[in-house]
């Protein structure tokens, strides 16, 4: 069976983990298949996996232009895969390839297209989710399956679309953590840092979290400080967050670090007191795994996925009560006991998710509609 799966789109924050991992356990754990990867100019990927029913395709135009990939994959991508004889394409994200006369498999990654509305964007982003959000459903009406990966995504696109129920398969993200879990945590003794890790866009909900920090700060002088990691997805936005670590005179607590390399992010997770996650729209957040397996203590936002990836490993909050949000982080800090329950928890929950069992069962979808 020939298997192709286009790189060129999807590659941008979650995107590199996802591919970065699943391309090397395919590889791992199918030694039958031809698999026929497209890729950008100076892709890493190329040169992780050397094996004979791997190809890699280098995209002969320049591909940074999102019109440009856009085109290629809509226009040229489908003539490439009848050349090739290819069975299934497999998209790694939510628009599939409307020409393509192959099997389609896309993987809902993405859930703003659904729920944009519901959050105070840009105008441009809010534009470009609109367009997302046509291009997803039409993706989901031709695809032949459709992966998720959380079962509470599945659940609500069921709900929205329940025609489309019988294409659904759950697969779950792997470990992004390479080294595995980690069995310590080697920040010791009094907190250093509060971290959180997401990049900045209103469902980010990092607003509410500073709220909620400055609640526990006035109550605390002690408090460790808050460092927000992450890039600008929207600017307006990363500029009310600005403004309101300003307007609560916490420029001293809170420290901005930006977009930081997945070196420096796995650094952070082992050096900080606690990590806090208020996102309130997520398929299935690399980020928790990566800090479950670095053993940090974790407070979450409760609305799901959260709570099915991390399960007993972190303590929860409603993202949109600062107070609770407050009282969660308090707790976290002060009980030592909850801290090291988590901890244990956590260093458990993460072995659930695992890259060579991501690929196994993708390679069994793609066997179901061969």
């Amino acid at each position: 069976m020939k298997i192709a799966i286009t790189l060129l789109s999807g590659v941008s924050y979650g995107g590199i983990t996802y591919f970065r991992n699943l391309i090397p356990a395919l590889a791992k754990v199918d030694k039958v298949n031809q698999y026929h990867i497209f890729i950008q100019r100076d892709s890493p990927l190329s040169f992780t996996v050397n094996q004979e029913n791997f190809h890699f395709h280098v995209c002969a135009v320049d591909t940074q232009s999102r019109m440009v990939r856009l085109f290629w994959e809509q226009f040229v991508l489908p003539k490439q895969l009848e050349k090739r004889k290819v069975d299934i394409v497999f998209t790694a994200k939510n628009a599939t390839i409307f020409l393509a006369t192959c099997k389609t498999i896309i993987s809902i990654r993405n859930m703003e297209p659904f729920s944009y509305k519901n959050y105070d964007n840009n105008w441009r982003l809010n534009i470009g989710s609109w367009v997302r959000a046509i291009v997803t459903k039409a993706s989901m009406k031709k695809a032949d399956r459709i992966i998720t990966v959380s079962q509470s995504t599945g659940n609500y696109i069921e709900s929205l679309f329940p025609e489309i129920g019988h294409k659904l398969n759950v697969i779950y993200n792997g470990n992004p953590v390479n080294a595995g879990c980690l069995s310590t945590n080697i920040c010791e003794g009094k907190p250093q840092f509060l971290l959180s890790a997401s990049k900045f866009v209103a469902y980010a909900n990092q607003l509410n979290l500073i709220e909620g920090y400055a609640v526990l700060n006035k109550k605390k002088g002690d408090l460790p400080p808050l460092w927000l990691a992450g890039g600008v997805h929207d600017p307006a936005y990363f500029r009310k967050v600005e403004t309101l670590i300003m307007e609560m005179d916490l420029t001293e607590k809170i420290k901005m670090l930006g977009l930081v390399s997945n070196e420096r992010l796995m650094a952070l997770y082992s050096q900080a007191s606690a990590f806090l996650y208020p996102s309130t729209l997520e398929a299935c957040p690399h980020t928790l795994i990566e800090a479950m397996s670095f053993g940090v203590p974790i407070a979450a936002s409760h609305l799901p996925p959260m709570p099915e990836i991390c399960e007993k490993a972190a303590l929860y909050f409603d993202p949109f009560d600062k107070d609770d949000i407050a009282e969660k982080i308090e707790l976290l800090l002060s009980n030592e006991n909850l801290r090291e329950y988590l901890r244990k928890e956590s260093l458990e929950r993460c072995r659930f998710f695992d890259w060579e069992k991501t690929a196994t069962q993708m390679v069994t979808v793609f066997q179901n509609i061969s």
